[in-house]
This record gives structure tokens, C-alpha cells and sequence, in this order.
């Protein structure tokens, strides 16, 4: 029997045509699929996420607005999201962050979108599903002084550096590792993958986006997460059923998942 895994990020609700998102799913059980966290990235994908959750015991969700769309956070937006996270199968706020690679949104309306977040999380006891592109010493600013929740949450679809990573998990954060630790340009996140705590790995999809090698380019689906756990052994030098046992039960601890029986 393969290992089995949890995709700890994916957007089954943004699939494209020809993907329904439950034989998606089915698809992954076989591959060794026991749980999957579905990400919202605004208020429709959001109540998208939960309506996934509550059809299917294996799927559990999230409620937040990505930074592409911080623009749109406000007091009625904040409302909103914290009614969404009270639904019973929400397991955290996000995803939320930073993302400086655009101009738009304002820098200043992804900070107060963010720390928004920070707050509700808090208040909810929720940990933080969160973003980060070409912003990690603005994020880590933040992060410094707010007060987070216990967990504090996961850095998603991880890229930054070994400094960044270190960081990260000093502040108590779980670093997530997508398709691209696969990739053959991706050398120093394969380094940083090498010096990340055991107990605060985790792996994701980020579906339908970021396949790993070899289905990269191809719409990606979590029956691809083995290709991830096998870069992740072959480069710390751990059994793979010892490595896959160990996120499975890293993500279940961050989240607050059921343990559940292999489909």
C-alpha cells in the first residue's frame, strides 16, 4: 500500500472543465489520499471551500482573502469571513499574506488586510493559512508584532530562502512544500527542504496549479503528491513511509483534523 498523504492546500473548486472536483478526489484516494484542506482565496471561494467540506467527511476548508484581492477587505468584508469561520469544518483563516511581485494591490491595503486576518485568527483560535511572495522581511515584521494564534498556522507553497524558513519556524509556523521542490531549477528550496524540523512539514498541491515533475504544465491534482514526497525523501535521507507519516501527522496537529482510517 503506497504512504499515505494529506494535501494540505488545494482549490478542488477552481478545477477546470473535465475535473469535477469529486473524481478528482476519488482519483487521489487511490493514490493514498486521506484528507484535503480546501483553500479559500475570497468570499465565494470561501463558502465554495465549505460547501465542499460538508459533502465529503475527507475535506475540511478555509475562509480568507488572498492578497491579490486585499483591496477588498473592509469591515463588512471582516464580518463576513468571521461568520464564514464559525461553520464547523473550517480549520483556518487564509489564505492571507503578502504578495509584492504586483503593484496592486497597495502594499497598504495587503498590510491591513493581513493583520486583519491575524486578528480574526486569533480571536477564533484558527491558525493562519498564509501567502508570501517577495515579501518575507515585511511579513516577518508583522508577524513579529502581532499577536498570533497557537499554532500560528503554515507558510504555503513555500520559496524563500534557508534564513526565511528559519524564520519561519521560530516564529512557530509549519513550512508547506508544493510540485515546485520537484522542479530542476529549484536546487535551493530542495536545501531548504533539507534543514526544515521534521515536525513542521507539511505538503500541498495548490491545485489546479504548480503539477510537479514529471506532469509539470498538466493541471495538477493531489494524486500528485507522491511525486512531492519522493523529492522530499530523496533529499533528507528519510524512509518515505516514515516521512509520510510524519506530515500526515504534522497537518492533522496543525489543523485539528479527525484521525481517520486509509480509504
Amino acid at each position: 500500500m503506497a504512504p499515505g498523504f494529506i494535501d494540505s492546500h488545494a482549490h478542488l473548486n477552481l478545477m477546470p472543465e473535465g475535473f469535477a472536483p469529486d473524481e478528482v478526489f476519488l482519483r487521489s484516494m487511490k493514490a493514498g489520499l486521506e484528507a484535503l484542506v480546501n483553500v479559500g482565496t475570497n468570499i465565494d471561494h470561501s463558502r465554495e471551500s465549505i460547501s465542499l467540506a460538508e459533502k465529503n467527511p475527507r475535506i475540511f476548508a478555509t475562509v480568507g482573502l488572498h492578497p491579490s484581492e486585499a483591496h477588498l477587505w473592509n469591515d463588512e468584508t471582516s464580518k463576513t469571513i468571521a461568520e464564514l469561520a464559525r461553520a464547523p469544518r473550517v480549520v483556518a483563516i487564509g489564505e492571507t499574506g503578502l504578495d509584492f511581485s504586483y503593484p496592486e494591490p497597495s502594499r497598504e491595503d495587503q498590510e491591513r488586510a493581513f493583520r486583519g486576518h491575524i486578528a480574526l485568527a486569533l480571536s477564533l483560535s484558527l491558525p493562519l493559512v498564509i501567502h508570501c511572495r517577495d515579501a518575507f522581511d515585511r511579513l516577518f515584521a508583522i508577524l513579529s508584532e502581532e499577536r498570533l494564534p497557537s499554532p500560528p498556522g503554515v507558510l504555503h507553497c513555500f520559496t524563500g530562502d534557508e534564513k526565511s524558513a528559519r524564520t519561519a519556524v521560530g516564529l512557530g509556523f509549519y513550512i508547506s512544500f508544493s510540485g515546485i521542490v520537484t522542479f530542476k531549477n529549484a536546487s535551493s528550496l530542495r536545501a531548504v527542504a533539507r534543514i526544515v524540523p521534521e515536525d513542521r512539514v507539511l505538503v500541498e498541491t495548490d491545485c489546479p496549479y504548480l503539477a510537479p515533475v514529471p506532469y509539470r504544465g498538466k493541471t495538477n491534482e493531489p494524486a500528485f503528491i507522491p511525486e512531492i514526497l519522493n523529492t522530499l525523501s530523496l533529499e533528507t535521507g528519510r524512509e518515505l513511509s516514515d516521512l509520510s507519516l510524519r506530515i500526515v501527522r504534522n497537518t492533522r496537529t496543525l489543523f485539528r483534523l479527525p484521525a481517520a482510517d486509509r480509504p
